[in-house]
């Protein structure tokens, strides 16, 4: 098209729109603009740079992040890249009078060729803007021509991350990314009016225009030059009473928000300026309805299940991957010049709430809530809930800018920070260091040995510290004693700058750490705050007014700042705790909801469970929450009476992680003869030469497998005594990343109802992962290429009759969007993940057998992990598997008939 549409519709002795020019086809990044434009009608012009010009939609409804909406754009003249960055005012009776805002820009990047793509109508692209982000396509809706002159197109969102269906963009992000002024700040300052230009200023009917006006800066008020975060107390319980609220404790990173001038810093719990790191919170924040004001709050990176995850969040900033930051604020500082610290802690929250709502903040930016009351159940519930645990707070209690005993923290297991103090050379195939040696600061400021942690860390992460200790070596110990010779061995030692965060399970006599877990560098903390915590003793049946805190940091110390401790008399007042989680069970909840004791200490060589020794029975199997083999192994025996019937007596293939869940893993199929006892082998060739798979006959075997190190177990679909005929069949439902868990329940029950009508009985259990599977229990009387026929059948009947829900191909290309249903697992020698089997995954789920009724109530197919297990098998009533092998049908009558 060009620019001779521009050009024809413009008088540009009158106007001082920039008359531009085709620029040369940009071969690098493509640019895209919105302006939101209020003339005769408000509308939005969406524009994407292609062959040298802003090729140009006028979209009426503005665009939608949601997948479902398609948004009319009428195609328009052509603009000139120069028309891209102006905001202001078109004068009444030029082109398109009124006034633009600059709604969102960035960059753009086409699928394919650009040009191409406009000319045939369907241009699939990328956004990296302000706003809009993600896949999204444009597409005309008569094909190259039609009745509109081609004109019409639709603009739709994709579904990728980026879309929802519950956020309103336009309404929410309505302010100018240039300006950050709404549209109608824009027309009342008169401040950029594109005009004629004529010598006297009057626009093309003779009317002179108004003297711009400069929009007024945000009032800047003085802040405290000091401002402090208020810190918590750790305790050993929750305190009770209705005097007391509570929130949930955050893993992640304390920011203070402050809102200045027009302008936001964000600043950590130390003082360090860290708006560039969070730039999409500080953006976010930037739509705060207020003049000034600072928040109080935690800045997190979410996992799957909605909760909390350091890894991440350091991932996010180490790494620079596509994890979504958040902030949950709890408190409210000051606003609009008023300091509001001497306020009751209520009254802040009901301010903080009433700002974030009348600010229309994005997504990312929460509201913490909190529940007043008993704070032993809320305890509990956050423990079940695999979280870290609480904050509670004194309801009428002013912040003060220090450690103070008005907020209290209880947490669900033993972490805290560490100083990393040196590292051990690395043993067999690992590289980088094999463990990092670890210390703390005692009360009289001395740099403390607290043993070596060689757990929860991934090939990356090894070599990037590894690359950090090279730059601070130093030839002897940090520490004012000397570490046991047997810590020295192999050991390398550096300059304690570095802080990480470490999860335990207690302490020793000789004060080392015991199982210790890397979780990750907490770069926001000073080496020398780092001391060791001791949990204040709360009774849990009396009401707590107060709890003895630490006064400020000693300064000095020799090394930077000293630690925090207590005085003489305040540390007379405390309860040592070595273990707060053992005090849960005396409180007054349902012991079926309170969380797992830790393990016991370390019983010398092993132990025993269900008769079978474990070696080293307090070895982390899983690092990022803690469960060891001993827990494991305990779990299978709580699940032995229907674990036993599902796995006992068939072909296994096993996934062994000798070294936990965070190293490599691999499958084994074959059995040897160096095999525990337990463990046994059966022939499965089909032919004279000889194949042993791996089988046991009881929980001894199961208990066995997790001796070896064994995370999954997966079955063959037939029993040993009968290889070549299936005694089940599996449907797998595969979700791709993007398919919501409503849609993979809904999809679970369209499939049984296509079973039902063939009269087939269906078993329902999560896979651990992200689906479900079916199982049907059938007489072994077909062979498997009947049973991978009649199961394929019913899949390629699914897929037709609901395209845009099932996938039958496996190919990852095709399955976007949709839930792949994966019947290859009823061939012979496939396997899928046995009932009540734990997975190699974060957070240590298991594959639960669960009822129809219980679907629904589920909030992922991951919802029941080695620790929630227990429990619900505990208080589970009715088996809802008790019917399996009774419910047997001859599938050979049904394919025949």
């Amino acid at each position: 098209m060009g620019l001779q549409q521009y050009y024809k519709k413009r008088d540009f002795k009158k106007t001082a729109e920039p008359k531009g020019k085709v620029h040369a086809r940009n071969k690098a990044a493509l640019q895209f603009v919105i302006q939101k434009h209020d003339a005769t009608r408000l509308h939005y012009d969406f524009r994407l740079e292609i062959d040298g010009v802003l090729k140009s939609w006028a979209v009426p409804k503005g665009p939608s992040l949601d997948p479902s909406k398609k948004s009319l754009a009428v195609q328009v003249e052509d603009h000139p890249i120069e028309y891209g960055s102006f905001e202001g005012i078109i004068p009444q009776g030029q082109y398109g009078g009124g006034t633009v805002l600059l709604w969102d820009n960035g960059t753009w990047e086409p699928y394919g060729d650009a040009l191409a793509g406009w000319e045939s109508g369907h241009l699939h692209f990328k956004l990296d803007g302000h706003k809009l982000k993600g896949d999204w396509n444009l597409v005309r809706m008569h094909g190259r021509a039609g009745d509109d002159g081609g004109k019409n197109w639709l603009l739709m969102k994709l579904k990728d991350k980026y879309a929802s269906t519950s956020i309103d963009i336009t309404a929410d992000k309505p302010k100018s990314v240039a300006s950050k002024r709404t549209i109608e700040a824009i027309a009342k300052a008169q401040d950029n009016v594109w005009n004629s230009n004529r010598k006297d200023g009057a626009d093309a009917n003779g009317k002179k225009p108004k003297p711009a006006k400069k929009t007024k800066p945000a009032k800047a008020v003085k802040l405290p030059n000091d401002l402090k975060a208020q810190l918590a107390v750790l305790a050993d319980h929750a305190p009770v009473g209705d005097e007391w609220v509570h929130e949930i404790k955050f893993d992640g990173y304390r920011i203070l928000a402050e809102l200045n001038g027009g302008k936001i810093k964000l600043v950590t719990r130390n003082g360090n300026l860290w708006t560039d790191k969070f730039k999409t919170i500080a953006d976010a924040l930037e739509d705060l309805a207020a003049e000034s004001a600072v928040l109080d709050g935690e800045v997190v990176v979410l996992d799957e299940k909605g909760r909390s995850d350091f890894a991440a969040l350091t991932g996010r900033l180490k790494h620079k991957t596509n994890a979504t930051l958040e902030y949950y604020v709890f408190d409210l500082l000051f606003l609009d010049g008023e300091d509001l610290r001497e306020l009751p802690l209520l009254e802040r929250k009901k301010k903080l709430e009433k700002l974030l709502k009348q600010s229309k903040l994005p997504p990312t930016i929460h509201y913490s809530d909190h529940v007043q009351g008993d704070g032993t159940a809320v305890a509990n519930k956050a423990c079940d809930m695999a979280l870290e645990g609480v904050i509670s707070k004194r309801a009428d209690a002013p912040y003060v800018g220090r450690r103070d005993g008005t907020w209290i923290k209880s947490k669900c297991d033993h972490r805290q920070e560490m100083i990393i103090i040196g590292y051990t050379d690395p043993q067999g195939s690992r590289k980088g260091f094999g463990a990092i040696l670890l210390g703390y600061y005692d009360d009289d400021g001395k740099l403390k040995y607290a043993g070596r942690c060689g757990t929860g860390f991934d090939e990356k992460l090894l070599a990037d510290l590894h690359k950090q200790f090279k730059a601070i070596e130093q030839k002897s110990p940090p520490t004012h004693d000397t570490p046991p010779a047997r810590e020295r061995k192999n050991a390398h030692w550096v300059k304690p700058k570095l802080v990480a965060e470490i999860r335990f399970t207690g302490w020793t006599p000789d004060g080392s750490l015991r199982h210790p877990a890397f979780i990750g560098i907490r770069a926001d903390k000073h080496p020398g705050d780092v001391h060791r915590e001791t949990a204040v003793h709360i009774d849990p049946h009396k009401k707590t007014k107060k709890v003895q805190s630490s006064p400020p940091p000693l300064e000095g110390g020799g090394r930077g700042r000293g630690p925090e401790r207590a005085s003489g008399a305040q540390r007379a007042s405390v309860t040592k705790k070595s273990s707060p989680r053992q005090k849960s069970s005396s409180a007054k909840t349902d012991s079926a909801n309170a969380p797992l004791p830790p393990p016991p200490p370390s019983r010398g060589g092993g132990e025993e469970v269900a008769g079978v020794r474990l070696s080293h029975p307090d070895k982390i199997l899983y690092p990022d929450c803690g469960v060891t083999k001993r827990q494991l192994a305990e779990y299978y025996e709580a699940a032995a009476k229907w674990a036993v019937p599902h796995i006992a007596g068939r072909p296994l293939a096993l996934k062994r992680c000798p070294g936990g869940a965070g190293e490599k893993c691999f499958f084994q199929r074959n059995y040897t003869d160096v095999m525990p006892k337990a463990i046994r082998g059966v022939d499965v060739s089909d032919t004279k030469k000889p194949e042993p798979h791996i089988t046991l006959d009881g929980l001894d075997g199961i208990i066995s497998l997790v001796q070896l190190g064994v995370l999954e177990i997966h079955t063959w679909g037939c029993k040993n005594d009968d290889i070549e005929h299936p005694d089940q069949l599996i449907f797998d439902l595969d979700p791709a990343p993007d398919v919501p868990w409503k849609t993979t329940i809904n999809a679970a029950r369209i499939l049984k109802k296509t079973l039902d009508g063939l009269k087939l009985p269906t078993f329902l259990k999560t896979s651990g992962g992200k689906g479900l599977h079916l199982t049907i229990p059938i007489e072994p009387n077909i062979d498997w290429d009947a049973a991978k026929d009649f199961t394929g059948a019913i899949v390629e009947s699914l897929a037709k009759g609901h395209p845009d829900l099932f996938v039958a191909n496996m190919r990852k290309d095709l399955r976007g969007g949709k839930i792949y249903i994966d019947f290859h697992r009823n061939g012979r020698s496939a396997t899928a993940v046995a009932p009540y089997s734990s997975r190699a995954r974060n957070g240590a789920p298991v594959s639960m057998p669960i009822s129809w009724e219980e679907l629904g109530k589920l909030p992922s197919a991951a919802h029941f992990t080695v620790d929630t297990a227990r429990r619900h098998l505990k208080q589970r009533k009715v088996d809802p598997w008790r019917d399996f092998e009774s419910a047997r049908v001859d599938l050979r009558k049904i394919i025949t008939d």
